[in-house]
């Protein structure tokens, strides 16, 4: 489902981010704003939240970012319909991606530090990535790093594509639409 104007949500415009980070755009405005396309385009979005694949270089296929359209930097911002929506929200994301990537777990995270713009990751982790949350974080930057360097396969532009394709035909975004 694209777009909801009966929730009545206008996207503000961004503000200005951190001092240590003036030198960039919030990649999350410009995405929503339609300078930056992720892999495979929009997965769902209801004028409200936007979810779409993680547009980093390194990332693995079926890596999901949830994110407010509004510019809106601390949850306690956001207003009562960005709320109510979140959590069905991020449920629908973790089940269509459990269920299309297969992953030993699926993980939910929000930092907002580099980027100030209200978003979460979802991670699955699957059965090459360790278990653990230090040996987990540890062998992803390696593996970052080894792919940057080119010593490591990097899944492409298109695998990410494909996996938001399947995750956005999960069954779980036909739940989250509203009763006519």
């Amino acid at each position: 489902m694209l777009g909801h104007p009966s929730w009545g949500v206008k996207q503000a415009g961004c503000a200005p981010p951190p001092l240590f980070f003036a030198f960039m755009n919030c990649p999350i405005c410009d995405e929503v704003e339609g300078r930056l396309t992720a892999p495979g385009g929009p997965i769902y979005d209801d004028g409200v939240w936007l979810v779409s694949h993680h547009t980093g270089r390194y990332t693995d296929p079926g890596e999901l970012i949830v994110k407010v359209r509004r510019h809106v930097e601390s949850i306690a911002d956001l207003s009562g319909v960005e709320a109510s929506a979140l959590g069905p929200v991020l449920r629908a994301a973790v089940g269509a991606v459990a269920r299309t990537v297969r992953p030993e777990r699926v993980y939910v995270a929000s930092f907002g530090e580099r980027v100030r713009h209200i978003h979460f990751y979802v991670l699955p982790r699957t059965a090459a990535l360790p278990a653990g949350h230090v040996f987990s974080d540890v062998y992803k930057r390696a593996r970052t790093l080894l792919r940057g360097w080119g010593l490591a396969p990097n899944p492409t532009g298109e695998a990410r594509a494909e996996a938001a394709r399947r995750i956005r035909q999960d069954e779980a975004w036909k739940r989250l639409q509203p009763d006519p």
